[in-house]
């Protein structure tokens, strides 16, 4: 496997990836996958997951989004999903100027509100032909953290909102705020990821909450197809809410095809829950970037003549011809 640390730009900044690439890629073009990881996690929390597309004959981009990890773009740690969109898309444009890529053949992976930024990329953008998401979160973030925090704490949380709109009117800048849960068990992991990637810090800016209240992948992951999706979560999942994953999957058009594995939030960024999830994302992608036929439009009507693909003209020379 090789490793490349690339740059491209994006709206005048820019951005980070890493390129992880097969020995057999130099040979002949092999499949691209784009990968983001969740709100502000960086690329290098990524590699594993990575390593077992490679080992399956995949290139694999890991991307930090803008004002995250290595990325440029100030403020700094802004999670706003839409923009994450965008610097998903642009991973596509990158891996298709590659020469070890097929530029016909790239797919879309996330992790968790990641999901949701691969789905409505592919919604847009459909040089992505094929979907996996695993642990899908906040697809319908309004709703989610209705759900789990209450009438009564939603309140106060738009009420600092508010404050903190109101203080960047007056002085151009604004708070921020631990990005992942306080939950004790997950703040031990958040607490490793700072240990293991220098560029991680578990801070946002508040105003990106603005941005994920509005952010709603459930409302348009039905006009995601005919592309493929295949969602990967846990069964006892406290983070990543099943009921939420099970609605969204409903509302989503075929292809599509759904595991649910017996693990809990953080079982698919571990062994050997990770290696499962990512066998079923590689032979996902091997269904559909590598066996699956591409689309090729038909020819004209004057090439189709020319090529003998109208059989009625060629029916048409020999009864002349009697």
């Amino acid at each position: 496997m090789n490793v490349e640390h690339i740059w491209y730009q994006l709206g005048g900044v820019r951005c980070a990836a890493d390129l992880y690439l097969p020995q057999s890629a130099g040979a002949h073009r092999v499949p691209g996958i784009v990968m983001g990881h969740s709100v502000i996690m960086v690329k290098e929390a990524l590699r594993a997951h990575a390593e077992h597309l490679v080992r399956a004959g995949f290139a694999a981009l890991a991307i930090d989004y803008r004002t995250i990890g290595s990325s440029e773009g100030e403020p700094r740690r802004q999670w706003y999903p839409e923009r994450q969109v965008e610097d998903m898309r642009a991973g596509v444009s990158y891996l298709r100027t590659r020469p070890e890529v097929d530029p016909q053949r790239i797919g879309a992976w996330g992790h968790s509100v990641g999901a949701g930024v691969a789905i409505v990329a592919a919604v847009l953008d459909r040089r992505i032909r094929c979907v996996v998401g695993q642990n899908p979160s906040l697809l319908d973030a309004w709703t989610a953290l209705s759900e789990s925090r209450g009438r009564t704490q939603m309140a106060a949380f738009r009420e600092a909102l508010q404050h903190d709109f109101d203080t960047r009117f007056a002085t151009g800048s604004g708070a921020s705020v631990p990005a992942l849960p306080n939950d004790p068990k997950i703040a031990a992991y958040t607490a490793q990821s700072e240990e293991l990637f220098s560029t991680f810090k578990n801070e946002m800016t508040l105003d990106s909450l603005e941005h994920v209240m509005l952010w709603a992948p459930i409302n348009v992951i039905h006009r995601l197809a005919p592309t493929p999706l295949l969602m990967v979560t846990g069964v006892d999942d406290a983070i990543h809410a099943i009921d939420e994953v099970l609605k969204a999957y409903d509302r989503a058009w075929e292809p599509k095809r759904l595991e649910l594995l017996p693990v809990d939030e953080i079982g698919l960024s571990i062994e050997p829950g990770l290696g499962q999830s990512m066998r079923l994302a590689a032979d996902f992608f091997d269904q559909y970037l590598r066996q699956q036929p591409i689309f090729v439009p038909s020819p004209t009507a004057d090439e189709a003549r020319a090529q003998g693909l109208r059989p009625e003209y060629a029916q048409a020379g020999s009864e002349a011809s009697r």
